[in-house]
């Protein structure tokens, strides 16, 4: 074989290996029903809409599931996607968008005989509340509790920042309806309600660093899943995911 033809096929062995390199997603391991970690397998909505998509792409992909904090600075440096993150001023500047996946109802969980009134930020200056390490809430809430304002005790999981409220070590916790709503029924918690008035309403998206020019990727990712919206295939995951113990 000549050396350019053995070039050409090293060149074109080459683009194959690219061609068939898996794209890494991170999402959080411990936050269900969204995103969760079950043995060594990611579970939960978010998930399934990656692998959904991925697969019509026809797109290899691997799902890392971590705790949030460690996808945070893995996702930022370039190592990997982010799925399941919401915006901020701060990571847009770091972060390529896609279109929203999803939306999350974000409600304050209080216990009944200990209501709380809740119509502003201003309404939980003083109060301890319990929050997820490492998550972003609104810009509004975050930027209170860095002035001091509100006290965020950061916990692991739902479960852990909702057991400590009905021990009373907290006057409340901030979790995602679906999320939530799932775990009043666990003993222990059933004195527990959410307050009507959520804190937020926040969008959903996949995210890739800026310098991982992964841009194209991301539009071809956003037809696919509006083309999954049009034909009701989302809506199915999402009634899957909801229903899954």
């Amino acid at each position: 074989m000549s050396c350019s033809r053995l070039l050409a096929v090293l060149v074109l062995g080459c683009c194959s290996l690219l061609a068939r390199a898996e794209t890494l997603v991170a999402i959080d391991n411990a936050n269900p029903p969204f995103m969760y970690q079950q043995g060594d397998q990611p579970m939960g909505l978010y998930p399934l809409i990656l692998q959904a998509v991925f697969a019509r792409l026809g797109e290899p992909l691997e799902i890392q599931p971590m705790p949030w904090k460690r996808a945070l600075l893995r996702g930022a440096s370039g190592e990997l996607g982010i799925a399941g993150i919401y915006k901020n001023t701060e990571r847009l500047q770091r972060f390529d968008y896609s279109a929203p996946i999803f939306e999350e109802r974000l409600l304050l969980y209080v216990q009944r005989e200990r209501p709380l009134r809740f119509q502003r930020i201003e309404d939980l200056y003083g109060k301890r509340i319990g929050v997820i390490r490492g998550w972003s809430y609104t810009e509004e809430f975050d930027r209170a509790v860095r002035g001091g304002q509100i006290k965020a005790e950061e916990g692991s999981s739902d479960d852990a920042n909702l057991r400590k409220l009905a021990s009373s070590r907290l006057d409340a916790v901030i979790a995602i309806e679906l999320a939530g709503q799932r775990l009043l029924s666990q003993p222990g918690l059933e004195h527990l309600e959410a307050l009507p008035q959520p804190l937020s309403i926040n969008p959903t998206f996949l995210v890739f660093a800026k310098q991982a020019a992964h841009q194209e990727l991301l539009r071809r990712f956003d037809q696919t899943l509006q083309d999954m919206r049009q034909d009701g295939s989302l809506q199915r995951l999402i009634e899957q995911a909801v229903a899954t113990p």
